[in-house]
C-alpha cells in the first residue's frame, strides 16, 4: 500500500498545475531591438481588417501599425478624428485575429486617450487585452506626460509620434511637412528627446526632413520608424493601401505605390460581368456540382407525381 502511494505521489508530482500555454510566435520588442542594434531597418506596414492583417502577417515586415488611418482606408471618413473608439476597436478585434508572427502597434484615435490618463489607460488595456497587441501609439509629447506615465507605469510599451500628427492637422493647418526651419526643427528634436526620458519604446517621426529625422535618430537611444522622414531612421512605415494602391487617391510624395489594387480589382470584377453576359461562366462541369443521372431522373418523377 505504501508503494502505491508512492508511486501516485510521483505520478501526480509530474503533472502540470497549470495548463501548458499555447506558445505565441510573434515577434517581441527585443525582435526590434536586435534589428535595430545591428543597424538593420525595421520594415513596418499598417493593417485595417482580417485580409489585410493576414496580408501583413505573411509578409516580410518586422511588425505591424494599426493605424487609425483606417478611418479613412477602411471606414471611408475624411479624416482620423470622425472615428470612434468602438469603430476601431472592432477593426483591431478583424486585424488581430489574422495577426499571429509580428510585433503589433495599435494607435489610440483622437478623443480616446487625451482628456485624462485615466482615459488613456482605460482604452489602452481594451486593447491590450485582444492579446496580441505589444505597444500602444500615442501622438503627442509634453501635453500627454501623464498619458504616456500611466501606460508605462501598468507595463504597456508606448510608441511615441512627433512631425507631422494628423490627429492635429486642424492646429498644423492642414497636413504639411514640418520641422522646415531650424526653429521648428529643434523644437521636434526637444519632443523626440522628452518622450525618450519618459521611456518610450519606439518613436514614429513623420514628414519631416530627412537631415532633421538622422539627427534624431543618431541622438536618440531607441528605434525611430519614420513616414516619409526620409532613409536615416530605424525603420519605415507605410499605410497597406498606400502600398497596394487599395484606393484611387493620389499618394503622399513620400510613397512608392507597389500595385495597384483598385484597378485590378475593378478589371477582375468587371471579366466576371462579362464572362457572364456571354456565358462563358460558369462553365458546367469546371464551376458546377452534379447529380447522378439516376438521381436526377427519380426527382423528376417524383416533382411530376406532385403537380
Amino acid at each position: 500500500m505504501l508503494l502505491l502511494f508512492k508511486r501516485a505521489i510521483r505520478n501526480y508530482s509530474q503533472v502540470p498545475i497549470y495548463p501548458k500555454a499555447k506558445v505565441s510566435r510573434q515577434s517581441t520588442l527585443r525582435t526590434l531591438y536586435s534589428k535595430y542594434q545591428d543597424r538593420k531597418p525595421i520594415s513596418v506596414i499598417t493593417a485595417h481588417d482580417y485580409i489585410s492583417g493576414k496580408y501583413a502577417n505573411e509578409s516580410e515586415s518586422d511588425a505591424v501599425i494599426i493605424g487609425d488611418s483606417l478611418s479613412m482606408i477602411n471606414l471611408g471618413y475624411q479624416s482620423t478624428l470622425e472615428m470612434s473608439f468602438e469603430e476601431f476597436y472592432y477593426c483591431c478585434k478583424a486585424a488581430c485575429r489574422a495577426i499571429d508572427r509580428k510585433f503589433i502597434i495599435a494607435d489610440l484615435p483622437f478623443g480616446t486617450f487625451e482628456t485624462s490618463a485615466e482615459e488613456c489607460g482605460r482604452n489602452a488595456i481594451k486593447l491590450m487585452k485582444l492579446g496580441k497587441v505589444q505597444s500602444i501609439k500615442l501622438e503627442g509629447s509634453y501635453e500627454i506626460t501623464d498619458q504616456v506615465k500611466k501606460l508605462i507605469d501598468i507595463g504597456i510599451p508606448v510608441t511615441g509620434h512627433v512631425g507631422l500628427q494628423p490627429q492635429k492637422f486642424n492646429a498644423l493647418g492642414g497636413y504639411r511637412v514640418q520641422g522646415k526651419t531650424a526653429t521648428d526643427a529643434i523644437e521636434i528634436f526637444r519632443q523626440a528627446k522628452y518622450l525618450q526620458g519618459l521611456g518610450v519604446s519606439l518613436l514614429v517621426l513623420e514628414a519631416i526632413p530627412s537631415e532633421v529625422a538622422k539627427i534624431i535618430t543618431e541622438e536618440l537611444n531607441l528605434p525611430t520608424i519614420g513616414i516619409g522622414a526620409g532613409k536615416y531612421t530605424s525603420g519605415q512605415v507605410l499605410v497597406q493601401g498606400d502600398v497596394l494602391g487599395m484606393l484611387n487617391n493620389k499618394p503622399a510624395k513620400f510613397v512608392r505605390q507597389y500595385k495597384n489594387f483598385y484597378q485590378e480589382g475593378i478589371d477582375g470584377i468587371n471579366e466576371y460581368c462579362r464572362e457572364l453576359n456571354s456565358d462563358i461562366y460558369p462553365e458546367e462541369g469546371t464551376h458546377t456540382y452534379s447529380m447522378a443521372q439516376e438521381e436526377v431522373k427519380d426527382l423528376i418523377e417524383r416533382i411530376r407525381s406532385e403537380r
